[in-house]
């Protein structure tokens, strides 16, 4: 096991001091028992699909400008457990690799030795805000995005800085380098102004045999590997029909897999920067059988053509809408293929169809070593 230097402080990780196989053991009894006080029990348990990394699995991280406490120096990490504000200097962090402790150790260095005021979110003041870092596992493409407040007084050092980060031996390709610039009060990453300030906006991944574009802000699995076994999981129960819906389709990774057993698939996904990317990676790949239809699912339900033998569901945390689930009641499908990243609302969405649907088959993925998060695969057939 390797530990990092703020183990125990930092909240990115939980279980970093225990086995990996007693990880999952432990998120099996959990989901299990989740399973047990709502009287569920899949007719097929298949166990856990490991991760096939458990250490620089991450292909994304978004680190915060900060402080560890109140009058330190400026610190560029993680934040701290169970605490709102105080950030803890994340140099040598265990889920990502080097390239990305080497950039923040620099971007820290480089901003601490210029003075530069992080922003405080209980006043509103301070310019340096986020910085995110995303590489392409299979592609070892790298995409930085730094995000300060509005003004433009600071340029000519974030371009000194994006130049050092060019100097920087890194084992990764830079092919792009962000400026976001935001009045936005909240503690989020986003962008009011963006500036290209080396290369391009996005960055490419592959995933199985497939190409995605990446922007700064798009939805992507945070594990490129153990995205690959999740869908090769979900899509082995896929089978060659006419018509597929896929609802919560983010970028379109699942779509795009469907196309090749569907003659048509229909994919919703509210996130307009989503679907707009979901469409260009299909014609990434030369797909030309998916229309990806900008919407909230719920909405969006009654107006898809056609009754398919099967749905694709990959809902947000909060699981299933109410309407959804008396759309999947009214429609009756032969097949439901549900992939989650709550196995409580997981349970509690099986419960409310199991009178009209048999919980067939049941996957864990793990997509998250030395974390509490697990996804899974249930796959429900009509009684």
């Amino acid at each position: 096991m390797e530990l990092c230097s703020v183990f125990g402080k930092c909240g990115g990780c939980e279980f970093l001091d225990i086995e990996y196989d007693e990880q999952l053991k432990n998120k099996e009894k959990k989901v299990f028992e989740i399973f047990k006080n709502l009287n569920l029990k899949p007719k097929n348990y298949h166990g856990i699909v490991k991760s096939p990394n458990t250490y620089e699995y991450r292909n994304k991280m978004e680190y915060t400008f900060g402080n560890e406490s109140k009058d330190a120096p400026l610190n560029l990490g993680m934040k701290a457990k169970g605490r709102k504000f105080d950030v803890h200097y994340t140099k040598d962090c265990k889920l990502v690799d080097d390239d990305f402790n080497q950039i923040v150790i620099f971007t820290r260095q480089f901003f601490l030795e210029r003075g530069y005021t992080f922003r405080n979110y209980r006043a509103h003041k301070g310019y340096l805000r986020h910085l995110s870092v995303r590489k392409g596992l299979n592609t070892n493409e790298l995409l930085i995005n730094i995000a300060t407040d509005q003004t433009d007084e600071n340029d000519k050092d974030i371009k000194l800085w994006a130049e050092g980060i060019l100097n920087l031996k890194l084992k990764s390709k830079i092919v792009s380098i962000l400026h976001s610039k935001t009045g936005a009060k909240g503690n989020v990453l986003k962008a009011d102004k963006l500036e290209i300030i080396y290369g391009k906006d996005y960055y490419i991944e592959k995933i199985l045999d497939l190409k995605f574009k990446i922007g700064p802000f798009s939805f992507f699995q945070t594990n490129t590997y153990g995205a690959e076994k999740l869908y090769e999981t979900a899509i082995q129960y896929a089978e060659n029909t006419d018509i597929t819906y896929d609802l919560y389709s983010g970028t379109g990774t699942i779509a795009s897999l469907l196309s090749k057993k569907s003659k048509k698939v229909y994919a919703v996904e509210i996130i307009k920067e989503a679907v707009e990317m979901a469409k260009e990676n299909a014609e990434l790949n030369d797909i030309f059988n998916v229309e990806f239809i900008c919407g909230d699912v719920k909405e969006e339900i009654t107006k898809l053509e056609g009754h398919p033998d099967f749905v694709v569901l990959d809902p947000p945390r909060a699981g299933l809408n109410p309407k959804v689930l008396k759309f999947l009641k009214e429609q009756r499908f032969r097949k439901i293929i549900y992939v989650s990243c709550n196995p409580e609302t997981l349970a509690e969405n099986i419960k409310e169809v199991e009178d009209l649907y048999d919980f067939q088959h049941y996957h864990l993925v793990d997509m998250f070593p030395n974390t509490r998060h697990i996804e899974s695969v249930a796959v429900l057939e009509i009684k």
